[in-house]
């Protein structure tokens, strides 16, 4: 095949139609050699058995020598066929096949060759026709199609031959210069494709850099703000307001923890969301500290929210948990809050469970007009979810159960 790839178009199909020729020939071409050379044989002919051999030689040449570059292979295949037509004319004038190869010789060179080695195979044609004219003429050759005007009647079947290849010649590669010109159209559009993909992958790395940034620098910033608030909490004398702030401490660090998973994961748009849910849980449980040894209980699947659907859950489950801890466990020593977190088909179902005193009349009243009983169900609505937030029936504490539909980013309508 030479040096030349796929890429380089036409050369390539050249070399590889060469190859195909030769693949087939070698054996095809040595078994009608080697019986053509036992019927001349036994007719006494000895030079068309010694051509028939020389030429077996150069096929298995051609075909197998390691040493010859596919050119030469080719301008010597080209001999062949030359050699091959110029005996059969010789002995056997028109009525051989002798013609039939000149004008393979030409169709051959085009298909293996530049275009230029097809014009000079015209002139080769034309030459060798002459020189069988001058040996009818010299009654070198034996002519028997006519008596008379036995030159004209050779160069009026030669010109014929001549005429095919003249039309080959002009035509074919017309058709291959097409071919090339779009192989190279191909080339060039795949160059500008992966010339595209390559501004496309930079320009890509880039935004998720930019991304992972601004990811970066809110989740310092939102930890600021929560460090300020808690340290304000810290030296507020009022219990009433010192639960206020550490309530918007506790939301702050909800949305800062969001960022933090973002920004450490490979996706800007989606987040672990079970993996962040338990960072969520032990933040806040370090965060409020109400001298009861509380334990949390995880049942929960790996599942990836969109961050539009992570950043109101992660506050609903804030919410929740801040007044589990508050006021579920005021006269005990020590509690468990169960929660668990499950995926069928594309519904998600969050479930959070404490074992504390539960709701009362007093305090369910309280809660529906507290904001964390409206910021619930603002989120609740944001998520186009159903939920249930009440004691459970046969066992102390309180059960929240939220259910809401799983939604791909790029179907995401929520903001």
């Amino acid at each position: 095949m030479g040096s030349v790839t796929r890429s380089d178009g036409l050369d390539y199909w050249r070399n590889k139609l060469f190859a195909n020729i030769i693949f087939y020939l070698f054996p095809l071409g040595l078994t009608v050699l080697i019986a053509s050379a036992f019927v001349v044989y036994s007719l006494n002919i000895w030079f068309l058995t010694i051509a028939y051999i020389a030429f077996g030689l150069v096929i298995t040449i051609i075909a197998l020598f390691r040493g010859l570059k596919i050119t030469h292979r080719k301008y010597l295949f080209m001999t062949l066929i030359y050699s091959v037509a110029t005996i059969l004319i010789f002995f056997m004038g028109e009525l051989g096949a002798g013609l039939t190869y000149l004008f393979g010789a030409t169709v051959f060179s085009l298909l293996i060759l530049p275009a230029k080695a097809g014009v000079l195979t015209i002139f080769i044609n034309i030459f060798i026709c002459l020189i069988q004219a001058a040996f009818i003429h010299n009654q070198l050759v034996d002519y028997p199609l006519r008596e008379s005007h036995q030159v004209a009647s050779w160069l009026a079947i030669s010109v014929n031959s001549i005429l095919l290849s003249i039309v080959a010649v002009v035509f074919m590669p017309k058709l291959f210069s097409g071919l090339q010109e779009t192989i190279e159209v191909q080339k060039d559009l795949k160059q500008n494709l992966l010339n595209h993909q390559d501004e496309l992958e930079n320009s890509l790395k880039e935004k998720n850099i930019l991304l992972a940034e601004i990811h970066h620098r809110v989740k310092n910033n939102l930890a600021v703000i929560s460090g300020m608030l808690q340290i304000q909490s810290f030296k507020e004398t009022d219990d009433r307001i010192q639960k206020k702030l550490l309530d918007s401490t506790l939301r702050i660090k909800s949305m800062a923890n969001i960022h933090e998973q973002l920004y450490q994961s490979n996706s800007f748009s989606n987040m672990d969301f079970d993996s962040g849910l338990r960072n969520l849980v032990h933040t806040i449980l370090e965060t409020l500290d109400n001298h009861s040894k509380i334990e949390p209980e995880f049942n929960i699947e790996p599942i990836n929210l969109n961050i539009n659907q992570a950043v109101p859950c992660c506050l609903i489950v804030n919410e929740v948990l801040t007044n589990s801890i508050k006021h579920a466990f005021t006269d005990k020593q020590s509690g468990l809050i169960s929660i668990n977190l499950h995926k069928n088909r594309q519904h998600i179902t969050l479930k959070i469970m404490d074992n504390g005193v539960g709701f009362t009349e007093n305090t369910e009243q309280q809660n529906q007009d507290s904001l964390g009983m409206v910021l619930i169900q603002t989120l609740a609505q944001q998520l186009e979810a159903e939920y249930e937030y009440r004691s459970r029936e046969s066992e102390n504490g309180v059960l929240f159960n939220l259910t809401f539909k799983l939604i791909d980013i790029s179907d995401d309508h929520l903001s």
